[in-house]
């Protein structure tokens, strides 16, 4: 396997503490298996590694976690402090995440059309040494699905069948099932009686000093002839973290009392066809006290809003 050091090097802390910090692993970063990050640094003996990982901290040079496919990216970061100098130093990498569980339309390529028999599959990639998914949970739009008079379960519970689809069964199918000891939820599938149907899954209220996730959901599959892009009407989202990766945004607010408008447009520009659709956000809430801080896992407020603002700015 390839040695992943996907990096960003940032020099923070007291003015000279010159300890330079990375993180680095091995491999893939799947969903449903476990790996092993290292942070390293020039740091001398005895200074103290925190990991930040998802709001909870980890002390140690070596941090071992399994995601469970709820994210297809994290934010890692480790601070290397000095109790002798008191000089800290810290670096975040974006871990980009597998996810060998997806739902699929059976047969594929099928095109959902209404009143058409059509299958929904929970697949997994055959790659590695993971068992058959076996008696899945179906989501659809986060919620369990309720099984009405057209849909039947089939496969122990592998393929989710539609006798007669109709316009409120379209929404984002998601399948959820244990591999390797370990709940994983799949890559989702965006059920659309409108090949050109775009919508943005994520909260319409947020709170303070939290990280969310948006995500653009559109039955054009990205490729280079279909793209997402991201416009903000009502201006460029105001907080401490800001991130795009093409159909997904991930955003820290820091401003209560407003209303964020994320507008997401699917083009095809050999075909000459796109969509797009706004989501409108309420920010709520208050900045975190000193107390309330501390139940971050107790990092120095300074190196997490240091490490935020370090990542904004790159």
């Amino acid at each position: 396997m390839n040695l992943y050091s996907f990096v960003l090097m940032a020099l923070m802390g007291v003015p000279g503490s010159g300890a330079k910090v990375q993180i680095s692993w091995t491999g893939d970063v799947t969903a449903g298996f476990s790996t092993t990050f290292t942070c390293s640094s020039s740091c001398s003996p005895n200074c103290i590694y925190t990991w930040l990982l998802k709001d909870r901290t980890v002390k140690g040079s070596t941090l071992t976690w399994t995601p469970d496919g709820r994210e297809n990216t994290v934010d890692l970061q480790c601070t290397v402090l000095n109790p002798e100098t008191g000089g800290f130093s810290s670096t975040i990498s974006t871990v980009e995440i597998k996810n060998p569980l997806s739902v699929q339309v059976s047969p594929p390529n099928t095109v959902p059309f209404l009143k058409q028999a059509l299958d929904l599959v929970c697949h997994q990639d055959k790659s590695g040494d993971l068992q058959e998914p076996s008696n899945p949970i179906w989501f659809k739009d986060g919620q369990k699905v309720t099984l009405r008079n057209n849909m039947q379960l089939l496969q122990n519970n592998l393929t989710l069948h539609f006798d007669t689809p109709l316009p409120s069964d379209a929404g984002f199918y998601q399948c959820e099932t244990s591999l390797r000891q370990t709940r994983v939820l799949s890559l989702g599938y965006l059920l659309s009686f409108d090949l050109w149907n775009v919508t943005i899954s994520g909260p319409d209220t947020v709170f303070l000093d939290r990280l969310y996730q948006f995500t653009c959901l559109s039955s054009c599959i990205l490729n280079d002839d279909c793209t997402v892009k991201w416009h903000f009407k009502s201006g460029f989202p105001i907080g401490t973290y800001f991130s795009v990766h093409r159909n997904v945004l991930k955003w820290t607010p820091s401003r209560p009392g407003t209303f964020q408008n994320f507008t997401c447009i699917a083009e095809n520009a050999a075909a000459g066809r796109s969509a797009q659709t706004t989501k409108m956000v309420e920010v709520k809430g208050t900045p975190l006290s000193g107390s309330q801080t501390g139940q971050l896992g107790g990092l120095p407020t300074m190196i997490l809003s240091l490490g935020l603002l370090m990542l904004f700015h790159s």
